[in-house]
């Protein structure tokens, strides 16, 4: 068998491998959310899209989103039982048809829908690589990181819908459109805390009008909620993250949850998460040169240095994760296979370890950061064979044959 015979089968075996593992995870996790809405953010979902139809004033209030949880779980109010809605009121705005049916059958379409997204995100991640990339380890490399092992732990989330807005922004920032590209990438500010530095680090980047497209965009998600739930619902949309996160954030992904739970205080997880936002915006200022007139890579960047850097980021937030790793993968694949991988084999060793100590994707994304900084685009033309000049005696010699 060839060397090239041998890769090819290699790369089909480890493909299918992949796929084995990564498909029973997600169908086992579609299955459980379906089935048990009440076991997932189903239940917040719905909370927000009955409240935002009824009484979109009351969207952010403790009480009322208690008392719909209950009255769609048919339990009484009084076991105190809540799972939050904390995104933006246009969040709920596009949520609001689940109101019109019922918990299980909404689960079911919020289930659907985000495996049809995530597929999406799949196809579009595949034409970012690069052409040289073997079509088998776009799909392998593509593949580990939409469907990774964090990715697929919670499916009805905006996650999905994100990436694919990522993912397209970033093709219509390679076609030189950055204005609407940085107005796609605005959808993000459904999870802020997956964005936040994605300003700095196109501020840095000098790239003025995708900066400026994203803060269009996000002041019209915000300038939509406040119309929809009032001025005071953002203010009421801060106390509820104020009640709601500091209580989990040890359980999070970055570095400020490792912080809680070496502390055991979730606001001083918070306070860390504030303080090491403030020294990745540093590094991207004093990095600045790598990543002028490098858009993409900027915010590529900034989403990784976003989720480790936020005192709330969960595990299914690690998808987003797949842009940066295509970006790898266009000047070194292997090492991005590895990444893509690693941020799997990390979701799946923490499990056996006390909630404590779960914070192995960390490091990957620590290294995901330092790829992104440390690989430069290969000099191609240096490597092309240049070429050859025409040998004009031999011209000469051919016309005087023509000539006689």
């Amino acid at each position: 068998m060839g060397r090239d015979r041998l890769r090819h089968v290699t790369l089909w075996i480890a493909l299918l491998s992949v796929l084995a593992v990564l498909g029973s995870g997600l169908v086992a996790e579609a299955h459980r959310e379906a089935t048990d809405p009440g076991n997932s953010d189903a239940i917040a979902f719905a909370a927000g899209a009955h409240l935002v139809l009824a009484d979109p004033q009351q969207l952010y209030d403790p009480a009322a989103q208690q008392r719909v949880e209950a009255e769609l779980l048919k339990i009484p109010q009084a076991t105190g039982f809540i799972d939050p809605f904390t995104n933006l009121a246009a969040g709920a705005v596009l949520l609001s048809p689940l109101a019109r049916v019922s918990l299980r059958t909404g689960s079911e379409i919020e289930v659907v829908a985000a495996v049809l997204l995530m597929c999406g995100a799949l196809l579009v991640a595949i034409r970012l690589f690069s052409p040289e990339t073997s079509p088998l380890l776009k799909v392998l490399i593509a593949g580990s990181a939409v469907f990774s092992v964090p990715a697929v732990s919670a499916l009805i989330q905006w996650d999905a819908l994100m990436l694919v807005a990522l993912l397209g922004s970033v093709l219509l920032a390679e076609r030189r459109h950055h204005g609407w590209a940085g107005v796609l990438l605005a959808a993000l500010v459904l999870k802020p805390q997956v964005v936040w530095l994605v300003f700095p680090a196109l501020a840095a980047a000098r790239s003025w009008r995708y900066l400026g497209g994203l803060l269009l965009g996000a002041a019209g998600w915000f300038g939509m909620s406040v119309i929809v739930a009032g001025p005071q619902s953002i203010v009421a949309l801060g106390q509820l993250i104020a009640l709601s996160y500091p209580a989990q954030a040890d359980n999070s992904v970055g570095l400020p949850s490792l912080v809680s739970a070496l502390t055991g205080s979730g606001v001083s997880g918070f306070v860390a998460g504030a303080g090491f936002g403030l020294l990745a915006t540093a590094l991207l200022f004093w990095r600045r040169n790598v990543l002028r007139d490098r858009p993409v890579v900027a915010v590529a960047l900034g989403i990784v240095l976003s989720v480790l850097c936020s005192p709330h980021v969960n595990a299914e937030d690690l998808m987003l994760v797949a842009l940066p790793i295509v970006l790898i993968a266009r000047h070194r694949p292997l090492l991005a296979l590895g990444e893509a991988l690693a941020v799997s084999l990390a979701g799946l060793a923490q499990l056996q370890l006390p909630m404590a100590y779960r914070h192995l994707e960390l490091f990957v994304l620590l290294a995901v950061a330092v790829s992104l900084l440390l690989i430069r685009p290969v000099q191609r033309t240096s490597l092309a064979r240049k070429p050859s000049r025409p040998p004009r005696l031999r011209v000469a010699s051919d016309a005087s044959v023509r000539l006689t």
